[in-house]
């Protein structure tokens, strides 16, 4: 027996970046509004706000892309949703 999460796009408005360095967690909401690249500011950080340290470059413009799918996908409620499927040991320990 499989067992299934699945999950609406809606219900995936935060993501979370770990610092590798420092474990910070920056949870950033893919539902605000887009920061505009020419005023030096952006979305998602560059690097740690507590260490300083940089994340992974490909971070920034692939969460960058996500948000913008998201925000184009999410204007339909319950249109696009994701499946999760357990293992067998899973759905057993469900």
């Amino acid at each position: 027996m499989h067992k299934q999460t699945v999950v609406s796009i809606q219900d995936l408005r935060f993501v979370t970046i770990l610092c590798r360095r420092c474990n910070t967690k920056v949870t950033l909401d893919l539902d605000t509004e887009f920061a505009k690249p020419r005023s030096g500011r952006f979305m998602v950080p560059r690097e740690c706000p507590r260490c300083q340290d940089p994340f992974d470059s490909v971070l920034p413009p692939s969460i960058e892309d996500l948000q913008r799918v998201y925000k184009s996908l999410a204007v339909v409620p319950g249109a696009v949703t994701f499946t999760s499927e357990a293992g067998p040991e899973e759905a057993e320990k469900g």
